[in-house]
C-alpha cells in the first residue's frame, strides 16, 4: 500500500530509500547495512607495491608517477632518472625528430624554395644535401648541478666529449652561445670592465701542454709563471 508499485508475490511493497521515504518490511525482516572489514596496516605496503608495478610497466620512475620520494635517496633517484632519460631520448630522436620533425622540415624547405624565399640551385636534383639539420631537444635539469658540470668539464679535458655536445645537452646552440660570449667579451672590453673570469677563458676545456716540465726543473726564464700555474 505504501510502495511505488504493486506488491510482489510475497506481499512486500518496495519503496525507494530516499529522504522522506521508508521501506515496508514483512514481519520478521530487518535492514542490514554494509560493514566492510578494516584493511588493516598492510594496505600502504600493498598500495606501494601496486604503484611500483604500474610504474615499472609504464617505464616511468616511481617518484615521478606518484610524487612519493620518502623511500628514495640521491643514488636511487639518479639511477632511475638515467634510465628514464635514456628512454625519453630514444623517443625524442627516434619518434619525434625522425617521424615528425623531419617531414615538417622537408615540407618547409620545399615550400620555401617553390615560393622563392630561398634560392637553392640544384635543390630539385638533390634535395637531401640541403636538408642537413641538427635537432636539439629540450635540456634536462641536473640532479646535482655542481657534480654534473664538473664531470662534463673533466670529460672535455680528457677528450671524451666535445664542447658542442655539452652545450647542446643544455638545450642551446653552441654557435649562438659563442656569439653571445664574444659579444659579452667585446662589450666588457669596450666599457673597461674586468671580471674574475672572462667569457673567453670560461669556454671549453683547457689545453694540455705537449710537454710538461720535469719535477725539480723549476720555472724557466721564458715562462716564469709555469711553476705557479
Amino acid at each position: 500500500m505504501l510502495g511505488e508499485a504493486e506488491a510482489d508475490a510475497d506481499g512486500a511493497a518496495i519503496a525507494s530509500l530516499e529522504p522522506g521515504t521508508m521501506q515496508v518490511l514483512l514481519p520478521g525482516e530487518d535492514v542490514k547495512f554494509s560493514t566492510p572489514a578494516d584493511v588493516g596496516g598492510g594496505y600502504e605496503a600493498f598500495q606501494y607495491r601496486t604503484l611500483l608495478a604500474v610504474s615499472a610497466s609504464l617505464g616511468l620512475p616511481y617518484h615521478l608517477v606518484t610524487g612519493d620520494v620518502r623511500q628514495a635517496n640521491y643514488s636511487s633517484l639518479r639511477a632511475e632518472l638515467v634510465e628514464f632519460r635514456r628512454r625519453v631520448q630514444q623517443l625524442q630522436h627516434g619518434v619525434l625528430a625522425h617521424q615528425l620533425c623531419r617531414p615538417v622540415w622537408a615540407r618547409w624547405m620545399e615550400t620555401a624554395v617553390l615560393a622563392g624565399a630561398l634560392d637553392l640551385p640544384g635543390y630539385a636534383a638533390a634535395p637531401g644535401r640541403f636538408r642537413a639539420v641538427q635537432w636539439i631537444p629540450p635540456r634536462w635539469d641536473w640532479v646535482d648541478p655542481l657534480k654534473d658540470i664538473q664531470a662534463q668539464v673533466l670529460a672535455m679535458e680528457a677528450g671524451i666529449t666535445s664542447r658542442r655536445k655539452v652545450v647542446e645537452a643544455t638545450g642551446y646552440d653552441v654557435e649562438e652561445v659563442d656569439r653571445e660570449n664574444a659579444a659579452d667579451a667585446a662589450r666588457a672590453a669596450d666599457l673597461g670592465l674586468s671580471y674574475r673570469t672572462s667569457p673567453g677563458e670560461a669556454q671549453g676545456a683547457r689545453v694540455t701542454p705537449a710537454a710538461r716540465p720535469e719535477p725539480g726543473d723549476g720555472p724557466t726564464a721564458a715562462d716564469p709563471a709555469t711553476e705557479q700555474e
